[in-house]
């Protein structure tokens, strides 16, 4: 009877040892997942409008810009819960142009004049952060940072036997503000729709010319960019 006791009374004691040990001991937290952390690397394409308004301090001319853009991004996504930090730049190419022509003819000028003007941005690229909010495979964001590009110049101008033809290259440097959606496919791909406005401030061309006094452009670029990419995840 004595064994029987003892016997209980050692099993209600380990018993209540092994509980208070499940007790004591905290339940090891489980990470929530983070499907848009780390290191990506993307490409993209769309369209490009905007204006490049000139200053000739005895005229001005405003060129509306259109023309079609594509390249690539590389960025770094670090995601506390909902909430998603990124750094991001890209490269592109681009077909921006505008231009515009002033033809006169021989019976409202004395001589037969035309002349032509035009701006084009072969490439420009962004250096941007961004903060979003993700949810259910969805990532909404907003981006910013500096911009830059390269801002191409031509004019021609004829009157009866003289012509002249004048061109310049200038990097302008600036700022891009914009927002975008991306959605996951897969734990790696991912793809996504952007809208950014670029402005690449002011631009300064000198264009001397024998005889006359030179002519200073001060050049204000500033263009639309709606584009659509895809990305893939390390």
């Amino acid at each position: 009877m004595r064994i029987i006791t003892a016997t209980t009374l050692a099993s209600i004691g380990l018993g209540g040892v092994a509980a208070a040990a499940d007790m004591a001991v905290p339940p090891v937290p489980v990470a929530l997942p983070a499907p848009w952390q780390g290191f990506y690397l993307g490409v993209n394409a769309g369209g490009t409008f905007g204006d490049a308004n000139n200053d000739f301090g005895f005229a001005s001319v405003d060129l509306p810009l259109k023309g079609a853009m594509g390249g690539g991004q590389i960025g770094y996504n670090w995601q506390a819960g909902a909430m998603v930090y990124g750094l991001e730049t890209d490269f592109q190419g681009s077909s921006l142009k505008g231009s515009i022509s002033t033809p006169c003819l021989a019976p409202l000028c004395g001589l037969p004049l035309s002349a032509s003007y035009s701006q084009e941005l072969h490439w420009f690229g962004t250096v941007r952060g961004r903060v979003g909010y993700a949810q259910a495979g969805w990532l909404l964001y907003a981006t910013g940072g500096y911009a830059y590009g390269h801002v191409d110049t031509n004019a021609t101008a004829t009157a009866g036997p003289v012509s002249a033809q004048l061109s310049t290259s200038e990097t302008a440097n600036g700022w891009t503000a914009g927002a975008g959606a991306e959605m996951l496919l897969a734990p790696r791909w991912s793809v996504k729709i952007e809208y950014l406005y670029v402005d690449l401030g002011h631009v300064t061309t000198s264009f001397p010319i024998a005889g006359l006094p030179t002519i200073n452009d001060s050049t204000h670029v500033n263009f639309n960019v709606v584009r659509a990419g895809a990305n893939f995840r390390f």
